[in-house]
C-alpha cells in the first residue's frame, strides 16, 4: 500500500503510556500513517482519542473536532457508561471500542470504517446503546416524533441495513442503490431528523418501531 493511499491518523491522549502503546501496535501499520495534530499541512482522516473516562474535555475534544472539518472520530475508552456513550455520540464519534479489546486490527478495522464514513460499534454494545437512548427519550426534540411517521421505503431499507452492521458498499449491494445514494439517504436522514450519526439513526428508528 502506498504511503498516498494510507489513512491520516492523528492520537489524542493526555496518558504517554497510552500514547506510547497505540503508537506502538500502529506505527507499522501499511494502512494508516500517524501524524502530529498540529501540523498544518497534514490531511487528517481519523482522530483517535484514548481515554479512562468520557468526562467534559473528552466531549470538548471531539465537538472541536467536529467543528474544525471532516476529520472522523474513534474513541477508545476504558469505562464505558452507556449515558456518557450517548453524549460522545451526539459530539459526533464515529467509532468505540473498549481499551481491553482495542488490539491493533480492531484499532485498524474502526479506524478504515471511519475513514470510508461507516461507524464502529462492538455488537454487545449495541443493547446497551438503545437502552440508554430509550432512558433518555425525553431529549428527542417533539418535531423528530413527527417527521419519523414520514421515512420513505428508501429511508427505511437503509435503516434496516445500518442496524445490522453494513457498511455503505454492502448496504448499496443488499438494497441495490448506488453507493452515493446511500450516503445521501443517511445525510438527509440525519439533517431532517436533526441527528449527528448513524448509531442516532439505528437507535430513534428501533425506538419508534422501524426495526
Amino acid at each position: 500500500m502506498s504511503a498516498h493511499s494510507r489513512i491520516a491518523v492523528t492520537l489524542h491522549t493526555s496518558d504517554p503510556i497510552y500514547r506510547a502503546g497505540v503508537d506502538g501496535l500502529l506505527r507499522y501499520r501499511p494502512e494508516l500513517t500517524l501524524v502530529d495534530a498540529t501540523d498544518p499541512a497534514a490531511d487528517i482522516q481519523v482522530a483517535l482519542i484514548v481515554t479512562d473516562t468520557v468526562e467534559e474535555p473528552t466531549l470538548r475534544l471531539l465537538r472541536e473536532i467536529k467543528r474544525a472539518g471532516t476529520t472522523r472520530s474513534v474513541l477508545v475508552v476504558a469505562d464505558i457508561d452507556e449515558t456518557k456513550m450517548i453524549d460522545a455520540a451526539e459530539c459526533g464519534i464515529a467509532g468505540l471500542l473498549r481499551r481491553a479489546d482495542a488490539t491493533a486490527d480492531r484499532l485498524v478495522q474502526a479506524v478504515t470504517k471511519a475513514a470510508r464514513g461507516d461507524g464502529y460499534l462492538p455488537d454487545d454494545l449495541v443493547n446497551g446503546i438503545l437502552e440508554a437512548f430509550s432512558r433518555l427519550r425525553e431529549r428527542l426534540p417533539s418535531p423528530v416524533e413527527q417527521r419519523l411517521t414520514e421515512l420513505s421505503d428508501r429511508e427505511i431499507d437503509v435503516l434496516r441495513c445500518l442496524a445490522a452492521g453494513l457498511d455503505t458498499a454492502q448496504t448499496a449491494e443488499k438494497v441495490g442503490y448506488a453507493e452515493r445514494t446511500v450516503k445521501n439517504t443517511i445525510k438527509v436522514l440525519q439533517t431532517r431528523l436533526q441527528l449527528t450519526n448513524r448509531t442516532h439513526l439505528v437507535a430513534f428508528a428501533y425506538e419508534h418501531g422501524y426495526l
